[in-house]
């Protein structure tokens, strides 16, 4: 446990002074700036048990299906939401048995 946690902090220590343009000058790393990023969607539907969302990668591809209809279009929105808060504020649990955390 410690030797990932440090592996982690190591890590995000890199990403640190990459993103801080540590290598922003290496032409391999500069972004083409007429080329805007290509990010995936979220795609809100309706489907029969009711409104559904998908995630979908930049390439089309699902990434992440909504377990359960909605009744209302606004409730699956609202979930979407809640789920975007998770992702950018929550921490990626690691399980390693089915009852155990870590």
């Amino acid at each position: 446990m410690r030797v990932a946690f440090r592996s982690f902090v190591l890590f995000a220590a890199i990403a640190a002074l990459v993103a801080a343009g540590g290598l922003s000058s290496a032409p391999a790393f500069q972004k083409d700036k007429d080329k805007k990023e290509e990010v995936g969607t979220v795609e809100v539907y309706k489907a029969k048990d009711g409104w559904r969302f998908r995630v979908k990668n930049a390439e089309g591809k699902s990434v992440a299906v909504g377990m359960q209809g909605y009744e209302k279009k606004d409730e699956a929105l609202k979930e979407v939401e809640s789920l975007k808060t998770t992702l950018a504020k929550g921490k990626v649990v690691e399980i390693k048995d089915a009852g155990e955390k870590k």
